[in-house]
């Protein structure tokens, strides 16, 4: 109602019928719903709503009387006598009471009497989302099983995707998991050629590297020979020119 600015500002009670404050509050209600009628007025039992809706609006205790608009909701904080109500009111709507005549009066205690008398039996909340389930499905029996008639429904137009989606996975999955058994056999084969080179591949390199050894050995070898042969040469060549 007040974010489709069909009124500017709406006044929610939240009560529990088992609580005394509440039961001596809902006339003073009453007669503040008659003294400002360009405010809607809704008085919500705690049991017809769900528990999330009081912890949204901070209700911990009762009676709880709020003043919504669209930009914000403000919450009665002061002692529950008419006077103080109506200084509320008119601070944060700026809307100035209507007075009421002595007929109005009493037709507005004939129905809080009414209301006590009758403050047992079972009250319905005005705003249907905000209802809990218990409520919801006693109080709207068609709309319930309306609603749980379309879900089955969509339940079913949906069920044969759900099972293609269902099967595809599934096969998919197998067909990962045989994929993977397949490929361990040639990564341990592979794993062991790799391990096979490398073993043969290091008595290749011992065996270049001894070999390169001996032949620096050897060769240093002929070159010492070679250099004594030749200085034993030099040395024989003068003995022979004396004779």
């Amino acid at each position: 109602m007040v974010h489709k600015n069909s009124h500017d500002y709406v006044a929610v009670l939240f009560y529990a019928s088992w609580c005394p404050f509440s039961r001596s509050f809902r006339p003073t209600f009453s007669i503040l719903s008659s003294s400002y009628p360009s405010i809607p007025h809704f008085a919500i039992e705690e049991s017809a709503v769900r528990p999330s809706i009081l912890s949204k609006y901070g209700v911990h205790g009762f009676p709880t009387l709020f003043l919504l608009n669209s930009t914000m909701h403000v919450r009665y904080l002061g002692n529950r006598t008419f006077e103080s109500l109506g200084a509320f009111y008119g601070d944060v709507t700026g809307i100035r009471k209507k007075s009421l005549d002595k007929a109005s009066m009493n037709k507005i205690g004939h129905l809080s009497n009414h209301e006590k008398h009758n403050s047992t039996e079972p009250e319905s909340c005005p705003f249907p989302w905000a209802r809990s389930p218990e409520n919801l499905l006693r109080q709207e029996t068609y709309l319930a099983l309306a609603t749980t008639f379309v879900l089955l429904r969509l339940l079913y137009l949906l069920y044969p995707t759900f099972l293609v989606f269902a099967h595809f996975t599934w096969r998919l999955l197998i067909r990962n998991l045989k994929l993977g058994s397949l490929l361990e056999h040639p990564l341990a084969y592979l794993k062991r050629a790799i391990q096979l080179f490398n073993s043969l591949k290091e008595p290749c390199k011992r065996s270049n590297l001894q070999g390169a050894m001996n032949a620096r050995a050897w060769a240093s070898k002929s070159l010492a020979t070679v250099s004594i042969g030749d200085a034993n040469t030099s040395r024989a060549v003068p003995v022979t020119g004396c004779r």
